[in-house]
């Protein structure tokens, strides 16, 4: 019968044992019985019918009925079924989420485990939470910045940007910044002093378009692309933070005297 394959195959995804779902079927067949008839019927000795039936009562796919002296036993209809299932598939869509809440902290701890460089892409303003809040939290006392301040209105709204500042002076984080030369750069360096901040301009052609932080064993870069929209990664590495960290402090010491 294509309706009993139907529920072999729903059960097997409950992970219910083999027993319980041949008792299953045989109990759908029989109708109301008890649990000898159906051992008896599925060539199953008592104790190991009990165990099946015991983990289908569990899962909500069987009643009973106490008459006199024997325990009548069913199948609930197919409907009990699929309820078990759609809560069943709840229950992986919040371990989903879980895990992808936590994936970040899991790829870290994945790379340092493995002492292998993990890169971790992100997109959109939801990416764009993920990489501020990893930076914050990743930095312990001081945060390396190398920003185009033109391209970077294209990604972080006037709000986000004065929020980001706030929690980091509140964190007591210290930001060295490198910026191209613009307007908006020059109104940041006079805020310097109260934004537990240093800022140094480069001046001429731009050389870099994006956000690119530097902090603990890690670096971030983000950039607005017209297609994609906001687009970042960050990549866990020592190797490439210190190769990253050297080539920021040769453009700090050469600019030194230029800010």
């Amino acid at each position: 019968m294509a309706e009993l394959t139907s529920i072999k195959s729903s059960l097997e995804n409950l992970r219910v044992s083999p027993n319980a779902i041949t008792f299953f079927l045989a109990s759908y067949k029989l109708g109301r019985s008890s649990v000898g008839q159906i051992a008896k019927a599925t060539k199953m000795d008592r104790s190991s019918a009990y165990a099946a039936y015991q983990q289908l009562q569990e899962l909500g796919l069987m009643d009973e009925e106490n008459m006199g002296n024997r325990k009548i036993i069913w199948t609930r209809e197919p409907k009990a079924i699929i309820a078990r299932l759609r809560t069943e598939i709840r229950r992986m869509r919040r371990q989903v989420e879980s895990i992808q809440e936590s994936m970040p902290e899991l790829l870290a701890q994945y790379g340092s485990r493995n002492d292998r460089p993990v890169l971790q892409t992100f997109t959109g303003i939801e990416g764009l939470h993920q990489i501020t809040e990893d930076i914050l939290s990743g930095s312990d006392f001081e945060l390396l910045l190398m920003s185009n301040f033109e391209e970077e209105d294209r990604v972080f709204s006037r709000e986000y940007h004065d929020a980001f500042i706030q929690r980091r002076v509140a964190q007591n984080i210290t930001l060295r910044l490198i910026a191209t030369d613009s307007p908006e750069a020059r109104n940041i360096q006079k805020a310097d002093k109260t934004s537990r901040r240093e800022t140094r301009i480069v001046k001429g052609k731009a050389p870099f378009e994006n956000e690119t932080y530097i902090f603990g064993d890690k670096i971030a870069m983000l950039s607005f692309n017209e297609k994609t929209g906001i687009i970042g990664f960050i990549v866990r590495s020592k190797e490439f933070a210190s190769a990253q960290r050297w080539m920021f402090e040769q453009i700090w010491q050469r600019f030194r005297e230029n800010s």
